[in-house]
Order: structure tokens, then sequence, then C-alpha cells
């Protein structure tokens, strides 16, 4: 209805003629008044695709900030399952909390580690103190990376930081 009226006034517009062009005004000012006075229909709306499931979110960090620079919590480690995958060397997926399949401790002080997944990584040389490794074999490590490249394991319960490279 309202295209009909819009089209009418269009039609009044083209009249050279002034008394004309009134008089065509005048004859549809009544449809015009009921076309703008009617409820507009919207359009109908276009389908919209269904939007793929939402990403499970993580779950937000818990407790203080104190016990956010603890990478061990007062949990248990993530499940490994995530972490079993190889990655080459330089593009590992970290930070990485997982358990140590073996470790060993050279005569210096200095130890070597292999991950649950088969990484090796290695101390950096840099430390005097050795990790105090549980010989029950339930010895829980994260590693994440450092400033300039480095990396920066972190034995659960010890407290210390240890520069690695990895070897494997």
């Amino acid at each position: 209805r309202r295209d009909d009226v819009i089209g009418v006034l269009v039609k009044c517009t083209d009249l050279a003629e002034v008394h004309a062009r009134l008089a065509c005004y005048d004859q549809e000012a009544p449809a015009l008044r009921a076309a703008a006075e009617a409820p507009s229909v919207p359009p109908p709306p276009e389908p919209v695709p269904a939007a793929p499931p939402p990403e499970p979110a993580a779950p937000p960090p818990q407790g203080s900030f104190l016990s956010a620079l603890d990478p061990f919590g007062s949990e248990a480690p993530p499940p490994l399952a995530a972490q079993m995958a190889y990655q080459p060397a330089g593009q590992e997926i970290l930070p990485i909390t997982i358990k140590l399949a073996d470790y060993a401790v050279e005569p210096s002080g200095n130890f070597t580690v292999t991950l649950a997944n088969g990484q090796v990584w290695r101390e950096r040389k840099e430390h005097y103190e050795t990790p105090r490794f549980q010989a029950d074999g339930d010895n829980y490590v994260t590693i994440e990376r450092g400033l300039l490249g480095g990396y920066n394991l972190y034995l659960k319960g010890s407290g210390h930081v240890y520069k690695v490279m990895r070897i494997k």
C-alpha cells in the first residue's frame, strides 16, 4: 500500500502546471495519511546459518596471586593425554606439566630428565643444587619458556627453577 502511494506522489511531481500538481497532491492526501498511520510490516528475516557449537573455555585460574606462581598448585597435574604428542625441538607446546619417565644425575650434580612423552631435557649447568627427585618415581615437572629463548623446569615440591635445554 505504501509503495502505491509513493508511486502516485512521484507521478504528481512530474506535473508541470502548479494547479494540476496541487490538485494531484490533494487527491492523494487521504491515501498518504492512511499509509503513514498503517503499521509497517518488516521484511521477513533472512535465514541465519547455524553457528558451530562454542569451544569449551579453559577454566579460570583459582587461588591467590602467590598460588598462581606455583605451577603445581594444590591439585594433581592435568591429564597427560593432550601432552603426549611428539613436538619437534623448538616447537614444543608449552607450558607442559608431565610425569618423568626417568632421570639421571651426573657426579657433577647436573641432571637429565626423560619425560613420559619421550622428550629428553638436560640442565644447562648453571645451578649448584640438584633437584631432590622422588625415588618412588612419582616425579612431576613443569617446563615453560623462559626469557631470551630459554626454558625453565620446575620439579613439583622443590620450589626451585632450573634452566634446561631440550636434547631429544
